[in-house]
């Protein structure tokens, strides 16, 4: 309990401006310490003194101490009284002590005004001034003090009167310098108060929100700030974090200007805030604030003013001179100046923009039969669907009348993959705008006809982006309309290829266009160990298609899920087949399988389930897969890969070389075989480098315990090379082309 007390005291929390508290606790920590140190001294004292008979000394200890216990007790006394009772204290010790001890006990006689001055004030500081020059030479030379001053010996009254005039003019100095330090340290304080209060009335008064914080919690609101946050008094506020009336938006706003002010005194100036009210609503602040001193402390002071209403009428000027009334998209005047600042940014960023220019079939008649009303309405929805296709950062505008347009950025910087992305964006407005729009009971299909232009190329053509895209929008109408059509001819010629190429892909799935090639796998000893097989397609109008066109459309597409499928199933019924003629039993059947395949939920049951359904021995089947497979999901891979091992099936590395595996995961995979590359076979004989790195992948391949098997070989001495390395599984034109199943069989059954 005694030291929660003197925290107290002690605590810088205490209102040092009210002089009379200040006092107050001034006596109380002098009653501690009196009591504290002067039982240390006290006790010993008077133990001592009643050694050796001084019973008077003792008593007078005695007395003090109690006396100084009794005021502390008696804190319902007033301070006035236990101020004097304290002085009283000191008096009568140095009175007492002067008597039994002599004149070294003057020091409390000099306490007794100091202590005076410092509790009780000058007035009666003067009284135990003139006491004391009363007291001590009554006292001393009526006892006869022990003492003896050079020259005057024997002259007792005449030496108490040169140490009474000594004592009071030093005792009179330090109590008037108290007396005088106090008075000025009031006075300073009472102008201090007073202009605090000043200063108080007038922020309570300022119609300006006003708040003060200490970094992380409100110390001080004015009532304006009650006000513009929706409290109903200061304490909903005092004591509550910053934070809580900081929008998310500006908290990193906030904490910036904070480690300034930490760093630096100052002012800041004025910075746009967006602030919550008690109830959660926004409001728009212009926010200063300064380092200042309150109650003594550290603090931010913030001057608010609210701008919410301005914002709002700036929003709708905004809104009026940049969106469409209508529709409330941006309108043309919006555009151009996106425009113009997208085409800066495409070149500095080499990446390349797109207009998509939308133009709405037949929108006219529907306007005229319908009315303006419907027509209005017709906008509008139109309006929902284009939103809705685009991405976060792109921007739509309402060019005029029934056209708008779609600015896209941040595109691909190849002008083929830019036009592929546009292309997406274009074919997903083109199906949702030609979906149908109910109109109470009534159902119109409407459709639009769309122009593309890539802009950003700086070697590229000058010519107004938008004026391209419009031309390119005319195209589409003479096409056939609820079309689309790129402003560059080479452009529109290459799109329209893969279009076609892609429908065409879908046709052949759906009419079984495609056939299946194998290609021989042997020993150095020329024994036929296996077969790849490998996809063809044949289509009716363009004959013999590359698998280096179709297969990245058909795995850009999704479609290489059922083609993969086919493939796999294909090649199990024909490993099948196989196992029941001795010529082909051995062979194992490679079959490549993409990382979008591989990586389907169900690609582990799905190969199971072709296994069981077609008869093929697991053990027999061999699936080639790519680096690829290895950037992502990689824990997965494994796993799908261990389930398969599991039940007999094989597995190799296509490519090996050309990708980004890392070994610590070539490691962890339950692969059987690695395949050299073409690429680095074709020039074995001839690069240096293409030859050490076939000779390292052997030599990993060794190293990890798996076989090995190079591509691409059509040479006598590139096989001798490769078997110099320690290679002896090869493909390649040197044994044989990739075969239709007749040929093959005819193949592999010759001696």
């Amino acid at each position: 309990m005694l030291q929660t007390y003197i925290r107290a005291l002690l605590s810088p929390q205490g209102d040092l401006e009210d002089f009379s508290a200040w006092r107050d606790r001034i006596l109380s920590l002098l009653l501690i310490c009196t009591l504290v140190l002067g039982s240390l001294v006290a006790v010993p004292s008077i133990l001592v003194a009643l050694s050796v008979g001084l019973w008077s000394v003792a008593l007078v200890d005695a007395i003090a101490l109690g006396w100084g216990l009794t005021i502390w007790l008696k804190r319902s006394l007033s301070f006035r009284a236990r101020a004097w009772n304290y002085c009283v204290i000191l008096y009568f010790l140095g009175l007492a002590l002067l008597v039994t001890a002599g004149v070294a006990s003057q020091t409390y006689l000099i306490a007794f005004p100091v202590m005076t001055a410092l509790l009780l004030g000058f007035r009666p500081a003067l009284f135990a001034l003139a006491l004391n020059a009363v007291t001590l030479p009554a006292i001393g030379y009526s006892f006869n003090g022990d003492l003896h001053i050079k020259g005057l010996n024997p002259q007792p009254f005449l030496e108490w009167m040169v140490i009474t005039v000594n004592f009071t003019f030093v005792s009179a100095m330090l109590t008037i310098s108290i007396v005088v330090l106090l008075n000025g340290l009031e006075k300073a304080l009472a102008k201090r108060r007073d202009s605090e209060r000043r200063y108080r009335t007038l922020i309570e008064w300022t119609p300006e929100p006003l708040a003060v914080h200490d970094g992380e919690r409100f110390v001080y609101v004015n009532p304006a700030a009650v006000e513009l946050f929706g409290a109903t008094s200061a304490q909903d506020l005092v004591g509550k974090s910053i934070y809580d009336v900081i929008h998310p938006d500006s908290q990193k706003i906030v904490q910036g200007r904070l480690n300034i002010h930490r760093q630096q005194a100052g002012t800041l100036p004025s910075r746009e805030q967006k602030l919550l009210k008690i109830d959660g609503s926004t409001i728009i602040a212009e926010v200063r604030s300064a380092r200042i001193t309150f109650d003594g402390k550290d603090a931010i002071q913030i001057a608010l003013h609210d701008i919410t209403e301005r914002k709002a009428a700036q929003d709708q000027v905004q809104q009026l001179v940049f969106s469409d009334p209508l529709t409330g998209l941006s309108n043309r005047r919006f555009l151009m100046e996106r425009l113009k600042q997208a085409l800066t940014a495409t070149i500095r960023r080499q990446r390349l923009g797109a207009l998509v220019f939308v133009d709405l079939d037949n929108f006219k008649t529907f306007n005229e039969t319908q009315g303006q009303e419907q027509g209005d309405h017709y906008l509008q929805y139109v309006t929902e669907r284009l939103r809705h296709c685009i991405r976060e950062g792109d921007t739509v505008a309402r060019f005029g009348g029934d056209e708008f347009v779609v600015l896209l950025e941040e595109l691909n910087g190849n002008p083929q993959d830019a036009a592929t992305q546009a292309e997406t964006i274009g074919e997903k407005i083109l199906r949702s705008l030609s979906q149908p729009y109910e109109f109470g009971s009534s159902e119109h299909h409407g459709t639009a006809s769309i122009g593309i232009t890539l802009f950003g190329d700086e070697h590229g053509s000058t010519s107004d982006p938008l004026m391209q895209a419009e031309l390119a929008m005319y195209q589409a109408k003479a096409a056939g309309r609820n079309v689309l059509r790129f402003f560059d001819p080479q452009m529109q010629a290459a799109v329209s290829r893969r279009a076609a190429l892609e429908a065409a892909l879908r046709e052949a799935l759906s009419k079984n266009q495609f056939f299946l090639e194998y290609q021989v796998q042997v020993t150095d000893t020329g024994q036929a160990v296996g077969v790849e097989a490998l996809v063809r397609w044949h289509d009716p109008l363009r004959g013999r298609v590359s698998p280096a066109e179709f297969i990245s459309l058909a795995e850009e597409t999704g479609l290489i899920l059922p083609l993969g499928y086919w493939v796999l199933e294909t090649a199990c019924m024909q490993l099948a087949l196989w196992a029941s003629r001795p010529e082909m039993a051995n062979l194992t059947v490679a079959v490549n399988v993409s990382a979008v395949q591989f990586h389907q939920k169900d690609f582990v049951a799905q190969t199971l389930a072709v296994l069981e359904r077609t008869g093929a021995n697991p053990y027999r089947l061999k699936l080639e897969l790519t680096e690829s497979l290895l950037v992502t999901e990689v824990e997965e891979v494994i796993a799908k890969m261990n389930a398969l091992k599991g039940k007999g099936v094989g597995f190799a590395l296509d490519d090996f070389g050309t990708g980004y595996s890392s070994l610590s995961i070539l490691k962890r995979l339950p692969l059987d075989q690695l395949k050299i590359d073409q690429g680095f076979v074709r020039d074995i004989l001839i690069d240096p480098n293409d030859a050490a790195i076939a000779g390292m992948v052997v030599a990993l391949a060794d190293k990890m315990g798996l076989t090995v098997i190079a591509e691409g070989v059509e040479t006598v001495a590139q096989r001798e090379l490769l078997a110099d390395f320690g290679c002896h599984h090869y493909q390649g034109y040197l044994f044989s082309r990739p075969l239709p199943i007749d040929e093959f069989e005819s193949f592999a059954a010759r001696p």
